[in-house]
Protein backbone atom coordinates (compact mmCIF):
# COMPACT_ATOMS: atom_id res chain seq x y z
CA UNK A 1 0.00 0.00 0.00
CA UNK A 2 1.10 3.38 -0.81
CA UNK A 3 0.46 6.39 0.88
CA UNK A 4 1.61 9.69 -1.04
CA UNK A 5 0.45 12.09 2.25
CA UNK A 6 -1.67 12.05 5.20
CA UNK A 7 -2.22 15.14 6.35
CA UNK A 8 -2.71 15.62 10.07
CA UNK A 9 -3.51 18.51 12.26
CA UNK A 10 -2.83 19.11 15.83
CA UNK A 11 -2.66 21.74 18.47
CA UNK A 12 0.93 21.41 20.62
CA UNK A 13 1.20 22.56 24.12
CA UNK A 14 4.61 23.11 25.35
CA UNK A 15 4.92 23.63 28.86
CA UNK A 16 2.16 25.97 29.38
CA UNK A 17 1.63 28.11 25.87
CA UNK A 18 -0.81 27.10 23.22
CA UNK A 19 1.12 27.38 19.67
CA UNK A 20 -1.10 27.72 16.27
CA UNK A 21 -2.06 24.19 14.84
CA UNK A 22 0.84 22.13 13.49
CA UNK A 23 0.83 19.88 10.51
CA UNK A 24 1.96 15.88 10.56
CA UNK A 25 2.43 14.99 7.32
CA UNK A 26 2.74 10.98 6.65
CA UNK A 27 4.19 9.22 3.40
CA UNK A 28 5.36 6.13 2.71
CA UNK A 29 4.91 2.35 2.26
CA UNK A 30 3.71 -0.72 4.31
CA UNK A 31 2.41 -4.07 2.83
CA UNK A 32 1.96 -5.84 0.88
CA UNK A 33 -1.47 -6.25 2.60
CA UNK A 34 -2.43 -10.70 3.82
CA UNK A 35 -4.95 -12.07 5.29
CA UNK A 36 -3.18 -12.03 8.31
CA UNK A 37 -2.11 -8.83 10.07
CA UNK A 38 1.48 -9.51 8.83
CA UNK A 39 3.48 -6.66 7.50
CA UNK A 40 6.58 -7.56 5.28
CA UNK A 41 7.89 -4.07 5.64
CA UNK A 42 7.06 -0.95 7.07
CA UNK A 43 8.73 2.19 5.46
CA UNK A 44 7.38 5.53 6.42
CA UNK A 45 8.41 9.09 6.75
CA UNK A 46 6.13 11.74 9.57
CA UNK A 47 6.79 15.09 9.27
CA UNK A 48 6.14 16.93 12.81
CA UNK A 49 6.75 20.51 11.64
CA UNK A 50 10.07 20.61 10.75
CA UNK A 51 11.26 17.34 11.97
CA UNK A 52 11.33 14.26 9.49
CA UNK A 53 10.97 10.70 11.01
CA UNK A 54 12.29 7.60 8.66
CA UNK A 55 9.98 4.86 10.39
CA UNK A 56 11.01 1.02 8.53
CA UNK A 57 10.27 -2.55 10.33
CA UNK A 58 7.49 -5.33 9.94
CA UNK A 59 4.98 -6.82 11.79
CA UNK A 60 4.55 -10.82 12.24
CA UNK A 61 1.43 -11.93 14.19
CA UNK A 62 1.91 -10.67 18.06
CA UNK A 63 5.70 -10.17 17.02
CA UNK A 64 7.38 -6.66 15.23
CA UNK A 65 10.47 -5.02 14.68
CA UNK A 66 10.74 -1.14 14.41
CA UNK A 67 13.33 1.26 13.47
CA UNK A 68 13.00 4.89 13.88
CA UNK A 69 15.39 7.98 13.13
CA UNK A 70 15.34 11.32 12.64
CA UNK A 71 18.85 13.62 11.51
CA UNK A 72 17.75 16.38 13.53
CA UNK A 73 14.46 16.80 16.52
CA UNK A 74 13.67 20.02 17.98
CA UNK A 75 11.95 19.23 21.05
CA UNK A 76 9.08 21.90 20.54
CA UNK A 77 7.89 19.99 17.78
CA UNK A 78 7.43 16.56 20.34
CA UNK A 79 3.71 15.74 20.82
CA UNK A 80 4.14 15.48 24.71
CA UNK A 81 5.36 18.13 26.97
CA UNK A 82 8.53 17.67 28.43
CA UNK A 83 9.97 19.36 31.50
CA UNK A 84 12.28 21.85 29.96
CA UNK A 85 12.75 25.57 30.19
CA UNK A 86 13.43 25.83 26.45
CA UNK A 87 12.96 23.96 23.22
CA UNK A 88 16.55 22.24 22.63
CA UNK A 89 17.64 20.31 19.47
CA UNK A 90 18.05 16.28 19.48
CA UNK A 91 20.56 15.30 16.79
CA UNK A 92 21.16 11.74 15.41
CA UNK A 93 18.32 10.35 17.08
CA UNK A 94 17.90 6.28 16.62
CA UNK A 95 15.27 3.69 17.99
CA UNK A 96 15.43 0.04 17.48
CA UNK A 97 13.16 -1.98 19.09
CA UNK A 98 11.78 -5.78 19.11
CA UNK A 99 7.74 -6.56 20.03
CA UNK A 100 7.05 -10.02 21.09
CA UNK A 101 3.49 -10.12 22.81
CA UNK A 102 3.75 -8.05 25.84
CA UNK A 103 7.49 -7.96 25.93
CA UNK A 104 9.09 -4.78 24.07
CA UNK A 105 12.86 -4.96 23.85
CA UNK A 106 14.82 -1.68 23.37
CA UNK A 107 17.71 -2.93 21.37
CA UNK A 108 18.90 0.53 20.65
CA UNK A 109 18.13 3.87 21.67
CA UNK A 110 20.90 6.88 21.38
CA UNK A 111 21.03 10.35 20.46
CA UNK A 112 23.37 13.36 20.39
CA UNK A 113 22.10 16.05 23.17
CA UNK A 114 24.35 18.91 24.76
CA UNK A 115 27.31 18.39 22.63
CA UNK A 116 27.31 14.76 24.22
CA UNK A 117 26.23 11.21 23.43
CA UNK A 118 23.76 9.18 25.44
CA UNK A 119 23.02 5.37 24.59
CA UNK A 120 20.08 2.75 26.47
CA UNK A 121 19.00 -0.29 26.27
CA UNK A 122 16.27 -2.54 28.18
CA UNK A 123 12.73 -4.04 28.13
CA UNK A 124 9.89 -3.21 29.32
CA UNK A 125 6.18 -5.29 29.68
CA UNK A 126 3.50 -4.14 28.81
CA UNK A 127 -0.11 -5.33 30.02
CA UNK A 128 -0.41 -3.24 33.22
CA UNK A 129 -0.71 0.52 34.37
CA UNK A 130 2.55 -0.21 35.97
CA UNK A 131 4.66 -1.81 33.53
CA UNK A 132 8.14 -3.29 34.97
CA UNK A 133 11.25 -2.62 33.28
CA UNK A 134 14.89 -2.91 33.14
CA UNK A 135 17.46 -0.81 31.69
CA UNK A 136 21.05 0.31 31.22
CA UNK A 137 21.67 4.48 30.16
CA UNK A 138 25.18 5.30 29.17
CA UNK A 139 25.69 9.10 28.82
CA UNK A 140 29.40 10.36 27.63
CA UNK A 141 30.74 14.12 26.76
CA UNK A 142 27.36 15.82 27.90
CA UNK A 143 27.99 19.87 28.54
CA UNK A 144 27.06 19.55 32.27
CA UNK A 145 25.96 23.62 32.27
CA UNK A 146 23.66 23.52 28.85
CA UNK A 147 21.79 20.25 30.28
CA UNK A 148 21.03 22.00 33.58
CA UNK A 149 20.15 25.23 32.32
CA UNK A 150 17.61 23.62 29.93
CA UNK A 151 16.03 21.58 32.73
CA UNK A 152 15.69 23.70 35.48
CA UNK A 153 16.62 26.85 37.46
CA UNK A 154 18.22 27.21 40.35
CA UNK A 155 20.25 29.05 42.73
CA UNK A 156 23.74 26.78 41.71
CA UNK A 157 24.76 25.94 38.29
CA UNK A 158 27.37 23.23 37.86
CA UNK A 159 29.60 23.18 34.72
CA UNK A 160 31.69 20.45 33.17
CA UNK A 161 31.80 17.37 31.07
CA UNK A 162 30.03 14.75 32.60
CA UNK A 163 29.62 11.00 31.55
CA UNK A 164 27.98 8.49 33.47
CA UNK A 165 26.69 4.46 33.33
CA UNK A 166 23.29 3.74 35.28
CA UNK A 167 21.34 0.33 35.87
CA UNK A 168 17.55 0.83 36.47
CA UNK A 169 14.74 -1.47 37.75
CA UNK A 170 11.16 -0.31 38.69
CA UNK A 171 7.52 -0.30 38.14
CA UNK A 172 5.34 1.97 36.12
CA UNK A 173 6.77 5.36 34.70
CA UNK A 174 4.64 8.21 36.60
CA UNK A 175 6.25 10.29 39.44
CA UNK A 176 4.97 8.23 42.57
CA UNK A 177 4.85 5.22 40.77
CA UNK A 178 9.10 5.99 40.22
CA UNK A 179 9.75 7.05 43.64
CA UNK A 180 8.05 3.87 45.13
CA UNK A 181 9.32 1.44 42.71
CA UNK A 182 13.02 2.77 40.80
CA UNK A 183 16.27 0.86 42.24
CA UNK A 184 19.16 1.57 40.10
CA UNK A 185 23.62 2.26 40.89
CA UNK A 186 25.64 3.83 38.47
CA UNK A 187 29.01 6.11 38.75
CA UNK A 188 28.81 9.69 37.65
CA UNK A 189 32.08 11.43 37.04
CA UNK A 190 32.15 15.20 35.41
CA UNK A 191 35.58 17.11 34.53
CA UNK A 192 37.17 20.16 34.15
CA UNK A 193 33.80 22.46 35.74
CA UNK A 194 32.76 25.14 37.69
CA UNK A 195 30.07 24.98 40.61
CA UNK A 196 28.36 28.52 39.86
CA UNK A 197 26.64 31.05 42.54
CA UNK A 198 28.87 29.17 45.91
CA UNK A 199 32.55 28.82 46.67
CA UNK A 200 32.96 25.79 49.15
CA UNK A 201 35.80 27.50 50.57
CA UNK A 202 34.10 30.83 51.07
CA UNK A 203 31.33 29.18 53.14
CA UNK A 204 33.77 27.00 55.21
CA UNK A 205 35.73 30.37 56.16
CA UNK A 206 32.48 32.01 56.99
CA UNK A 207 31.22 29.85 59.21
CA UNK A 208 34.44 29.80 60.97
CA UNK A 209 34.54 33.87 60.96
CA UNK A 210 38.07 33.80 59.43
CA UNK A 211 39.19 37.55 58.21
CA UNK A 212 42.15 38.15 55.84
CA UNK A 213 41.47 35.18 53.72
CA UNK A 214 40.98 36.13 49.60
CA UNK A 215 39.93 33.42 47.14
CA UNK A 216 40.22 34.06 43.82
CA UNK A 217 35.98 33.62 43.24
CA UNK A 218 34.09 34.12 45.81
CA UNK A 219 30.76 32.63 44.28
CA UNK A 220 32.49 29.74 42.65
CA UNK A 221 34.34 26.45 42.84
CA UNK A 222 36.66 25.21 40.27
CA UNK A 223 37.56 21.68 39.90
CA UNK A 224 39.21 19.09 38.00
CA UNK A 225 37.26 16.46 38.36
CA UNK A 226 33.98 15.40 40.52
CA UNK A 227 33.08 11.72 40.73
CA UNK A 228 30.46 9.63 42.71
CA UNK A 229 28.65 6.03 42.49
CA UNK A 230 25.48 6.34 43.01
CA UNK A 231 22.08 4.33 44.65
CA UNK A 232 19.05 4.98 43.55
CA UNK A 233 15.87 3.44 45.99
CA UNK A 234 12.74 4.45 47.46
CA UNK A 235 12.86 7.95 46.01
CA UNK A 236 16.69 8.65 47.49
CA UNK A 237 19.37 9.20 44.93
CA UNK A 238 22.46 7.64 47.62
CA UNK A 239 25.85 9.21 47.18
CA UNK A 240 28.77 7.06 47.77
CA UNK A 241 32.19 7.38 47.58
CA UNK A 242 31.88 11.33 46.33
CA UNK A 243 35.50 12.88 45.36
CA UNK A 244 36.19 16.23 44.33
CA UNK A 245 39.70 17.56 43.45
CA UNK A 246 39.95 21.42 43.15
CA UNK A 247 43.16 23.77 43.39
CA UNK A 248 42.90 24.65 46.84
CA UNK A 249 40.83 21.49 48.52
CA UNK A 250 40.14 17.60 48.23
CA UNK A 251 37.40 16.68 49.15
CA UNK A 252 35.03 13.18 50.31
CA UNK A 253 31.53 12.52 51.47
CA UNK A 254 28.82 11.27 50.80
CA UNK A 255 25.09 11.65 52.10
CA UNK A 256 21.06 12.01 50.07
CA UNK A 257 19.49 13.68 47.55
CA UNK A 258 16.02 12.73 47.32
CA UNK A 259 13.52 12.78 44.70
CA UNK A 260 11.42 15.73 46.02
CA UNK A 261 15.58 17.73 45.70
CA UNK A 262 15.89 17.31 49.61
CA UNK A 263 19.65 17.69 50.27
CA UNK A 264 21.81 15.51 53.08
CA UNK A 265 25.47 15.72 52.60
CA UNK A 266 28.43 15.57 54.51
CA UNK A 267 31.62 16.66 52.80
CA UNK A 268 34.83 16.78 54.46
CA UNK A 269 37.08 19.30 52.73
CA UNK A 270 40.90 18.79 52.96
CA UNK A 271 42.67 21.99 52.30
CA UNK A 272 46.66 22.21 50.37
CA UNK A 273 48.56 22.81 52.86
CA UNK A 274 49.24 26.48 51.78
CA UNK A 275 45.70 27.16 52.84
CA UNK A 276 45.73 25.39 55.86
CA UNK A 277 48.99 27.34 57.15
CA UNK A 278 47.32 30.81 56.36
CA UNK A 279 43.60 29.84 57.69
CA UNK A 280 45.56 28.09 61.09
CA UNK A 281 47.43 31.56 61.63
CA UNK A 282 44.57 33.76 61.41
CA UNK A 283 41.92 32.00 63.69
CA UNK A 284 42.68 29.91 66.93
CA UNK A 285 39.35 27.66 66.05
CA UNK A 286 40.92 26.49 62.95
CA UNK A 287 43.33 24.64 64.53
CA UNK A 288 40.76 22.06 66.21
CA UNK A 289 40.06 21.30 62.26
CA UNK A 290 43.81 20.21 61.93
CA UNK A 291 44.34 17.34 60.63
CA UNK A 292 47.77 16.84 60.36
CA UNK A 293 49.60 19.45 57.76
CA UNK A 294 46.12 20.12 56.48
CA UNK A 295 42.76 21.63 57.57
CA UNK A 296 40.32 18.88 57.18
CA UNK A 297 36.47 20.92 57.59
CA UNK A 298 33.52 18.73 57.53
CA UNK A 299 31.13 20.42 55.97
CA UNK A 300 27.33 19.70 55.89
CA UNK A 301 25.22 20.90 52.82
CA UNK A 302 21.19 20.65 53.38
CA UNK A 303 18.55 22.31 52.22
CA UNK A 304 17.51 21.85 48.76
CA UNK A 305 18.67 21.95 45.06
CA UNK A 306 16.99 24.96 44.89
CA UNK A 307 18.51 26.33 47.85
CA UNK A 308 21.24 24.60 49.95
CA UNK A 309 22.41 24.99 53.13
CA UNK A 310 25.90 24.93 54.50
CA UNK A 311 26.90 24.52 58.01
CA UNK A 312 30.18 22.74 59.98
CA UNK A 313 29.74 19.53 60.88
CA UNK A 314 30.48 19.92 64.50
CA UNK A 315 30.28 16.02 65.52
CA UNK A 316 33.07 15.59 63.12
CA UNK A 317 34.86 17.95 64.84
CA UNK A 318 34.47 17.22 68.21
CA UNK A 319 35.46 14.04 67.68
CA UNK A 320 38.56 15.20 66.35
CA UNK A 321 39.18 17.16 69.34
CA UNK A 322 38.62 13.71 71.54
CA UNK A 323 41.17 12.17 69.21
CA UNK A 324 44.01 15.03 69.77
CA UNK A 325 43.08 14.84 73.83
CA UNK A 326 43.14 10.53 73.79
CA UNK A 327 46.83 10.66 71.51
CA UNK A 328 47.85 13.34 74.43
CA UNK A 329 46.72 11.26 77.48
CA UNK A 330 48.40 8.05 75.89
CA UNK A 331 51.57 9.77 75.14
CA UNK A 332 51.54 10.95 79.01
CA UNK A 333 50.74 7.30 80.09
CA UNK A 334 53.14 5.66 78.03
CA UNK A 335 56.14 8.42 79.19
CA UNK A 336 54.71 7.66 83.08
CA UNK A 337 54.96 3.81 82.44
CA UNK A 338 58.85 4.07 80.74
CA UNK A 339 59.94 6.59 83.43
CA UNK A 340 60.75 9.44 80.78
CA UNK A 341 57.98 11.68 82.00
CA UNK A 342 57.74 13.05 85.57
CA UNK A 343 54.05 13.52 87.22
CA UNK A 344 55.01 16.99 87.89
CA UNK A 345 55.77 17.29 84.03
CA UNK A 346 51.74 16.54 83.52
CA UNK A 347 50.41 19.97 84.81
CA UNK A 348 52.53 22.13 81.89
CA UNK A 349 51.74 19.11 79.04
CA UNK A 350 48.06 19.74 80.02
CA UNK A 351 48.41 23.55 79.76
CA UNK A 352 50.71 23.40 76.53
CA UNK A 353 47.60 21.04 75.48
CA UNK A 354 45.18 23.90 75.69
CA UNK A 355 46.69 26.21 74.73
CA UNK A 356 47.49 24.19 71.11
CA UNK A 357 43.28 23.22 71.16
CA UNK A 358 42.44 27.17 72.24
CA UNK A 359 45.55 28.64 70.30
CA UNK A 360 46.52 31.10 73.43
Amino acid sequence: MLIETLRFVRRHAFRHFIEEPQAQILNGTFGPLKESTDIDAINLQLALGKTDFTITGKTSGQNASLNISAPVINTANLPIALPLQKPVDVKNFQIAAEVAGQDVRLQNFSLQLFDGQMMAGGRITSGSETPPFTGKVTIQGVQLGQALDALATSQVSISGTAGANLSVQGRGFSMPDLTKSLEGTGHVAVKDGKIEGVNLLQEAISILNIAGISLDDAKATAFSTIETDLAIKQGIIHVQRLLMDSHDFQATGGGTIGFDQQLNLVVNLSLSQDLSQKIAHSSPAAKLAMKGDRLSLPLTITGTTQAPSYGLDMKGLTGRVQEQVRKKVEEAVGGLLKGTTKPEDLKQQGRDLLKGLLGR
